[in-house]
């Protein structure tokens, strides 16, 4: 079962903005129409309010309301928001395509993430179909350096860029043993741009792990990066085969970027 989606503080007409995005987020993890009520509770938010919010969006179009069982589920207008980004992103093949095929290939958790501010987001996930298997929520920020994701968009900057995040997530840290030792921490960087792939062994989660590798994309796009993660055992049994398995279909998509630019 997966854990409840958690709301980031905010204050004013902010939070408002960050529960509607939040009710669009529950349905791309949930993949099916829900109850105001089952809304509200996965969102820890009262039922009133939450009641309004998705009036407000029924009204605007990105929400249906079924009566007969009294349930909401996004609109094809929703599907189209990001349409765009996809195509200027991944033009050249569809990202999300050689994710779930890396998923059906490993059977493991297949995460995408991208930076945002000193900290990774996993933005887009496809499930595992194991029992026992890594949960991650779409928006769940983790330190950059605590996460192979991290590590791997951390490793296409200049050491002086990587160096400022390796200082703010240190100084954001909780707990000592989540601080990184700078100049090992670079090291290790460049051993990542070696190898062309990152692990974290365990960093963030103890029981798990993930093995990531930059996205090829045009240069202009956002960095991405791609993950397989799971109980850090079963990862550490299969590392040559995920690492083969990833390697294989990112090429894959940069071999069709390649022939789709030649063609321009």
């Amino acid at each position: 079962m997966r854990k409840a989606i958690k709301l980031p503080s905010g204050s004013g007409g902010i939070k408002s903005a960050e529960r509607c995005l939040a009710i669009l987020e529950f349905f791309q993890e949930r993949k099916r129409a829900a109850t105001v009520g089952e809304i509200a509770a996965s969102l820890g938010l009262p039922q009133s309010s939450t009641s309004m919010l998705l009036k407000c969006l029924v009204s605007l179009g990105y929400l249906e309301y079924t009566a007969g069982s009294r349930s909401l589920r996004p609109t094809y207008r929703v599907a189209l928001l990001g349409n765009w980004i996809q195509k200027s992103f991944f033009k050249y093949g569809p990202l999300t395509d050689a994710m779930e095929a890396i998923q059906r290939e490993i059977g493991e958790t297949v995460v995408l993430g991208r930076q945002n501010g000193p900290a990774m987001q996993y933005v887009h996930i496809v499930d595992a179909s194991y029992a026992v298997r890594l949960i991650i929520n779409n928006g769940t920020l983790r330190p950059m350096t605590r996460s192979a994701l991290g590590m791997i968009l951390l490793a296409q900057k200049p050491d002086h860029e990587a160096r400022a995040i390796i200082r703010r997530n240190n100084a954001d840290a909780t707990a000592d043993d989540h601080r990184v030792n700078e100049r090992i921490f670079l090291a290790e960087l460049e051993d990542i741009r070696r190898q062309g792939f990152a692990e974290s062994k365990g960093r963030m989660i103890s029981s798990a792990s993930t093995i990531a590798m930059l996205v090829p994309a045009d240069r202009k796009a956002t960095p991405l990066g791609i993950g397989v993660g799971g109980p850090i055992e079963r990862i550490s049994r299969r590392r040559r085969e995920i690492i083969a398995v990833t390697r294989r279909h990112l090429e894959t998509l940069s071999s069709r970027a390649i022939d789709m630019a030649a063609t321009e």
